[in-house]
């Protein structure tokens, strides 16, 4: 509308509604004005809105908005008598309030309000909300999807990669502390001769030779017993004695046989620096130890299995989006359908108002 003597209504209105405040608005004479406005929500998606975007529950179809300003500038506002931020009530006016000016465009004409109009006349809200939920379902849906095909490639590199380098370590066999014990058993058979001149030399000393250990320590044992009678004591040095012998008898032994162990073998040899020289491959290659290999070796299942679930995953949205955009679609169907139907009473209803108000 037009007319003299708006201005004063409009300029407390918008002050209501969360617009700037200028000192010109006080009367002369006032230190502080204060504006109060009760507005009827008859729409309950406007009531869904407010409680909202107020986190608390409405008693009731009324909402009390009021602002204070004084001479100085400062400013408060209120909702039901609850303190509040300013930008609360210009976010509270968009819901509430359309002013219209001569030359100002309204809500009215635009698509997305008109569509608010004919949902809330035909109390569409339910089949808005299913068609939202199933269009959000769908658009995160395709999100993942394009993220998978967008990874596609890579992933099949890895799986590729992940496949080659679990036959290599399979055909491997590694064994934890293989390395250790094969580069011992290489010395071993390196010095093989060395270790059986060591281990006769070390038999003959200790009791196959004329001025053995052995010997020695008998002849000892001998004269030992042949004086017990004169001095009981000695029989505990000749038992003494009789525990050495026997010990250096089957430390002889032992010897002997590792020499027989010691035995040169140059194909094993052979076969020894040949395998170390595979794993040292192996070890540059991967850049780890022959133990850590096997536990990455045991981490590329996992891998594997993780990179195809991802594959079966992209075949699953498949389907999954197929699915999506049907039930949509059906969705979508049944809403314009129900505001075809409610369009029609809609404009009948407008037309009648329209024309109360001889327009």
């Amino acid at each position: 509308e037009t007319g003299a003597g708006k201005s004063l209504l409009l300029g407390a209105l918008g002050l209501l509604l969360g617009e700037r405040g200028t000192t010109d608005l006080l009367r002369a004479g006032a230190d502080e004005l204060r504006v109060v406005g009760v507005f009827e929500i008859d729409r309950t998606t406007t009531r869904q809105r407010i409680e909202q975007l107020l986190d608390t529950s409405l008693p009731d179809s009324e909402i009390i908005l009021a602002r204070r300003f004084n001479r100085s500038g400062r400013t408060a506002a209120y909702v039901n008598d609850q303190p509040v931020a300013v930008a609360t009530l210009r976010q509270l006016g968009s819901l509430l309030v359309d002013v219209h000016g001569q030359r100002e465009s309204a809500a009215l004409i635009e698509p997305a309000y008109q569509l608010e109009l004919l949902d809330s006349f035909g109390d569409l809200h339910r089949y808005r909300k299913a068609y939202v939920e199933k269009a959000q379902q769908l658009r995160t849906a395709r999100r993942r999807y394009a993220e998978l095909v967008a990874a596609r490639e890579q992933r099949q590199r890895e799986l590729a990669l992940v496949k080659f380098e679990r036959e290599e370590l399979d055909g491997a066999k590694l064994e934890p502390g293989e390395r250790e014990e094969l580069s011992r058993e290489r010395e071993r058979l390196a010095n093989a001769q060395e270790l059986q001149t060591f281990a006769q030399s070390g038999y003959v000393s200790l009791y196959d030779d004329e001025g053995s250990a052995a010997e020695r320590i008998g002849k000892v044992l001998r004269d030992t017993e042949r004086w017990i009678e004169l001095d009981p004591e000695l029989a505990a040095v000749a038992g003494i004695l009789e525990s050495i012998q026997e010990n250096l008898r089957d430390t002889a032994q032992k010897v002997r046989r590792l020499g027989d162990r010691w035995e040169a073998d140059p194909v094993r040899l052979l076969e020894v620096e040949s395998r170390l020289q595979f794993l040292r491959k192996l070890e540059l290659k991967y850049r780890k130890s022959v133990d850590d290999l096997i536990v990455y070796r045991i981490g590329l299942d996992e891998k594997e299995n993780k990179l195809q679930q991802q594959e079966d995953d992209l075949t699953g949205l498949e389907r999954e989006l197929a699915d999506l955009l049907r039930q949509t679609n059906e969705v979508g169907r049944e809403l314009s359908k129900q505001r075809q139907k409610i369009a029609k009473r809609f404009a009948a209803e407008t037309q009648k108002q329209l024309a109360d108000l001889g327009m």
